[in-house]
């Protein structure tokens, strides 16, 4: 196994789903919250964006078919994650499907899952607000997208 040296920067790189099941999106949430987001998260050391993306799903949802499809955008963010600090990430996002008759079950005692209607996205409290304009015009184009944070 390869050795990596710890990452002390402050940038999350994170692999995320744009996940879904027959014709419908799963997002997730924070438990006791109302805002969405992509099911997925960080990629750890020597580990490649697909493979986490796989494990995270596992982690978050349980284990199932997943099928990765191809990267659809990159998104770069940063937000206030308490007070006066910031967290900044980058999100490889990706196409991906689960069976229909796969039981979605949240592992995670801090979030939630939710599988909605594609034409009910658009009406969602999803974050960040600019990567879900993104994921509507990807829905209508299919073209790849790459959102900054300039």
């Amino acid at each position: 196994m390869k050795k990596y040296e710890k990452n002390n920067a402050n940038i999350h790189p994170l692999s995320r789903a744009l996940l879904f099941q027959g014709d419908n999106i799963v997002l997730c949430k924070p438990r006791n919250d109302n805002w969405f987001f992509l099911p997925g998260g960080h990629i750890e050391s020597g580990e490649s964006a697909k493979t986490a993306l796989l494990r995270e799903l596992n982690e978050e949802i349980g284990s199932g078919s997943y099928e990765i499809k191809k990267l659809i955008g990159i998104s770069e963010n940063s937000f206030i994650l308490k007070e006066d600090i910031w967290q900044q990430e980058i999100n490889l996002i990706f196409e991906a499907k689960i069976p229909s008759n796969f039981e979605i079950q949240s592992q995670e005692d801090h979030l939630e899952f939710m599988s909605l209607k594609i034409e009910d996205f658009k009406h969602c409290n999803f974050r960040p607000a600019q990567l879900k304009d993104s994921l509507i015009n990807w829905l209508k184009d299919k073209k790849p997208f790459f959102i900054g944070l300039d």
